[in-house]
């Protein structure tokens, strides 16, 4: 049976690892710094932070805007992972389900328009789902988007890299993910202010990791908390690998792109305007039938996340009637992609 996902590493990521051995220098440092300024390069974003996972990476980017901004309303796709969601739980936030697209799996625009015209809410959680970029240029304007790209990693809308469309966005580096660190995210943004926020968030809370003239006018200082914060740090470990693995992300979304080309059941589309990474592929019904025996397969994503028991645990509405986020709960389950060549029976 072949499985969701396959090893990414070659002799370059152990060869990265074996000087991070040698150099006695595994806590965050140099290298970190170095993914970071590399990665940012690569989004064309003018800042980046690195953290421990793609889930801490969603809920730094949660703490920061509620800690600016304070909680309100957020609208939802009703189809999104579990990580997606708990920061705004946790944070406070009354959450409002929108539908999905039955065709790219991401928001339906018609329904997430009605529902800021209906809600007025303060942010827009955008997910890009299964490596497929949301239709960005429709989406309701003057309400701040916060952008969930840890399915997407160097999928693109227009021309422009997913993960930039928000004031922040996350990435992952899962080991089933467009690059592999094994654990690992990433926040990137334009917003000094979240930048500094994100540092300091990330290391405890403190202002140890930031400039003198940082943005946020604190005192830096080993032992000055500024905010409630976490330790989600990542490792030179990771960064040294991901360093490796982003010379040969185009090429593994190259080879991802490819294997979609060929795929040969009904599945997600490509919104207008969009380049997928294809992080994986949706099936349908008879189809699934096809491929159990043969591919390793779960749910997409959680499904309809209102049908999960945790969803007693938070403060939300429904906007409309979820249908397509059903439907996809029901009748679907996701095959995963790869870097490598996929021969599809």
């Amino acid at each position: 049976m072949r499985p969701l996902s396959v090893d990414t590493w070659g002799a370059e990521e152990r060869a990265a690892i074996q000087r991070v051995v040698d150099s006695g220098q595994f806590t965050m440092g140099p290298r970190v710094a170095e993914f970071e300024a590399a990665y940012a390069a690569y989004c064309g974003s003018k800042y980046c932070v690195a953290v421990n996972s793609g889930s801490s990476a969603n809920l730094l980017m949660v703490a920061a805007h509620t800690l600016r901004h304070g909680p309100g309303t957020v609208i939802v796709p009703a189809v999104g992972w579990a990580t997606s969601y708990s920061p705004f739980q946790q944070y406070g936030w009354h959450l409002v389900f929108v539908d999905v697209d039955a065709r790219t799996l991401n928001y339906s625009i018609r329904e997430l328009n009605a529902a800021a015209r209906q809600e007025k809410p303060d942010a827009i959680l955008a997910i890009n789902l299964l490596g497929n970029p949301n239709d960005y240029d429709a989406f309701p304007l003057g309400v701040p988007v916060l952008e969930d790209n840890c399915e997407s990693m160097g999928a693109k809308y227009r021309g422009k890299r997913c993960g930039t469309f928000g004031t922040m966005g996350t990435h992952s580096t899962f080991f089933s993910h467009h690059i592999c660190t094994m654990e690992g995210g990433l926040i990137t943004t334009d917003d000094v202010v979240y930048r500094d926020m994100l540092l300091a968030l990330r290391s405890h809370g403190w202002t140890r990791h930031l400039a003198q003239d940082n943005s946020l006018g604190a005192k830096v200082d080993k032992f000055n908390f500024i905010l409630p914060g976490y330790n989600v740090r990542p490792t030179e470990m990771q960064a040294a690998i991901g360093l490796e693995q982003l010379k040969k992300l185009d090429g593994f979304i190259a080879q991802r792109r490819e294997n979609a080309s060929r795929f040969p059941y009904r599945t997600q589309q490509e919104v207008v305007g969009g380049e997928s990474s294809w992080f994986g592929f949706a099936v349908f019904d008879d189809d699934r039938a096809k491929m159990v025996d043969v591919y390793e397969s779960r749910p997409v994503v959680t499904g309809n996340f209102l049908r999960q028991p945790v969803i007693k645990h938070y403060d939300y509405e429904t906007f409309g009637e979820l249908r397509n986020a059903d439907y996809i709960h029901d009748h679907a389950m996701m095959v995963g992609n790869s870097h490598e060549r996929i021969e599809w029976a």
